[in-house]
């Protein structure tokens, strides 16, 4: 069995066309790194609502600025695009005191975007009215990015401490391809899975190809903290 991976920056129409050039060939089935945009309400807490909404906005943020085809519309191949963990299962898997410390950061942010003040910038003199909108565009992206700084340290932390999402997707694909008969799949995952991700379809058996994203100096960084565990 082969799985060739594609890294991506999740925004990128290069990534995605280069995607699309893997399942021209042999390819039996695609793979791609999303999930359903479920909920639980069970799990009404101020802190998963918080998860919810910063998540939820990145998705937004992701179809508003993302470029290129839409990939599971213009595969030749089968499209298997749930392999990602589910977000009522994902939440619970973070340790509180993530959850605490993140949630300080973001509460901390969302006050100075509530509270501040008129906010001017020392030598600059403008009409008292550009102020007021400068500090209302400061104000509005301090609120905002309150949600959206819960949503990344959590998510962060998990990629390079736990790593549940990536045996999840990697458990997946197995399953998938098995139940399926595929031999050759093609896999979609943003770049800063691929530390572990391949490592553990090489552990289920797949002969694995990786193409990392054209955009891979990010996901480097990202990924820098597992390199030097692994190698430690």
């Amino acid at each position: 069995m082969k799985a060739i991976i594609q890294g991506e920056f999740h925004t990128s129409g290069s990534d995605r066309e280069a995607l699309l050039s893997h399942t021209d060939g042999d390819a039996d089935a695609l793979f791609i790194e999303r999930r359903k945009d479920d909920y639980d309400p069970e799990q009404w807490t101020i802190g998963y609502v918080t998860f919810l909404t910063g998540v939820f906005t990145v998705f937004w943020i992701q179809d508003v600025f993302g470029g290129g085809p839409d990939v599971a519309e213009k595969a030749s191949v089968p499209v298997h695009d749930e392999i990602d963990t589910p977000l009522p299962e994902l939440y619970p898997r973070f340790p509180l005191s993530w959850t605490i410390g993140s949630g300080l950061l973001a509460t901390g942010a969302f006050l100075f975007g509530l509270f501040s003040p008129l906010h001017t910038i020392p030598f600059i003199s403008l009409p008292p009215l550009a102020w007021v909108l400068y500090t209302l565009i400061l104000k509005v992206a301090a609120v905002v990015g309150a949600f959206l700084l819960f949503s990344f340290f959590l998510i962060y932390f998990e990629e390079r401490r736990i790593g549940s999402r990536d045996r999840d997707m990697a458990q997946a694909i197995t399953e998938i391809s098995s139940d399926k008969g595929y031999e050759t799949v093609v896999v979609s995952c943003g770049a800063a899975h691929l530390n572990r991700l391949p490592k553990l379809l090489e552990e289920d058996g797949w002969d694995v190809e990786v193409n990392d994203s054209e955009h891979s100096g990010f996901a480097k960084v990202w990924r820098w903290g597992k390199d030097s565990q692994s190698q430690s």
